[in-house]
């Protein structure tokens, strides 16, 4: 249990002793919402000082003044003030602090930032929590698939036993109230994971407007499909006579397909409505070396696990130094998607040049989850820092 007016008090104390660091400490006493502290600062004519205002702390210290009511907000602000003329920072040791200590918010993190090593960006609190629930969710199944009253169901074939059986993995596999349909019907909509029209408006009319993107595991396609279509009715409002083209490039292998094109071919509903017909077959890294590809945006849906992820990037980055902007949308560290390696990539803790490992992290998006609250997928746009 944090002593939050201890605290306070310790933090006022050592202001004398931390002037050099003022912008930290003004992070870390609005945070933890130490009106006192507040107080002290404010009427310490050691605290008010040239040197603060020289620095460009004129803000941050007005907003002292006032007290600021939302303590995540503040943290926000202080770090961000000094970024708007500077190459992104990475997070403070203040704001690492503060985030162990649960006083600072995952979404409350500035952005954009350098990304270090020990940044939480891939250890967020719903993949944290998620991964335990998942472990659990499998032993469970586990148990339930050994058990003698599913041996004896199946050998007496009786429905009223099978039922709740039934009934039981059918909520560890897809969650409450979610039946095979449901989820069948999300999938042929969105893919294994679900864009927003603030995401494709985002990916659309900021991120890639004048460099288009290149996907790679694009699957059937649903969010290429959404981007491109996008695309083209912004395009014909803004510009009608101008050359068209398609936004994004899709491309896949084809052997991993969450729908099967033999059940969802081109005359469903759902494959007219939702599915891209430009899908190109190629490998992973075909797809990014290709001159089409180059100075696009990297789009990454719901990678495989395994090492495919970092092989894209890797091959991405290399092929052109105009490559230099990722999006991935997937689960963090211990989930469904990519490996270690992929996360320990942008994390920096590779034996690549720490230099050429360099990641800027520009925005962190929610994405549409699968119904059921089995997914802890985010959207996640990184910029290579090149020398």
């Amino acid at each position: 249990m944090i002593n939050r007016p201890l605290l306070s008090r310790y933090i006022a104390k050592s202001i004398s002793q931390l002037q050099q660091n003022n912008h930290a400490i003004l992070s870390l006493t609005a945070a933890v919402g130490a009106s006192a502290a507040f107080h002290y600062y404010c009427n310490e004519p050691n605290f008010i000082s040239s040197n603060w205002s020289k620095n460009g702390y004129s803000r941050s210290l007005a907003l002292c003044e006032k007290e600021l009511p939302n303590k995540s907000q503040s943290v926000a602000v202080a770090e961000t003030t000094s970024t708007k003329t500077t190459s992104p920072k990475p997070l403070s040791r203040a704001s690492l602090l503060l985030y162990n200590l649960k006083l600072l918010s995952y979404s409350s993190l500035p952005v954009p930032r350098l990304i270090s090593s020990k940044d939480p960006l891939f250890s967020y609190p719903e993949i944290v929590s998620g991964v335990r629930r998942r472990q659990a969710d499998e032993l469970n199944l586990q148990n339930i698939l050994s058990s003698k009253r599913l041996m004896m169901a199946r050998q007496s074939q009786d429905q009223q036993q099978m039922q709740p059986i039934l009934q039981e993995v059918n909520e560890l596999v897809y969650g409450k109230g979610v039946t095979p349909q449901i989820r069948e019907d999300f999938l042929a909509q969105y893919g294994c994971v679900g864009h927003t029209p603030e995401i494709v408006k985002y990916l659309v009319d900021e991120l890639a407007k004048d460099r288009g993107i290149v996907e790679v595991g694009a699957g059937n396609g649903q969010w290429a499909r959404s981007i491109n279509d996008f695309h083209n009715v912004q395009r014909m409002q803004n510009n009608p006579t101008g050359k068209a083209f398609d936004l994004v490039l899709a491309f896949d292998n084809m052997q991993e397909l969450p729908l099967s094109p033999k059940i969802y071919h081109q005359r469903t509903v759902p494959a007219k409505q939702y599915f891209y017909d430009k899908v190109k077959l190629a490998s992973h890294v075909d797809a990014v070396k290709g001159f089409a590809s180059r100075g696009r945006v990297l789009m990454l849906v719901y990678p495989s696990p395994g090492s495919m992820a970092l092989e894209t990037v890797k091959a991405y980055v290399e092929s052109s130094e105009q490559n230099d902007t990722v999006v991935y949308v997937g689960e963090g560290i211990g989930g469904a998607n990519a490996d270690e390696d992929f996360f320990n990539y942008f994390l920096g803790k590779t034996d690549d040049d720490p230099k050429e490992a360099e990641w800027v992290l520009l925005k962190v998006m929610e994405v549409k989850r699968s119904p059921g609250g089995k997914g802890y997928e985010k959207m996640f746009v990184f910029r290579h820092k090149r020398l």
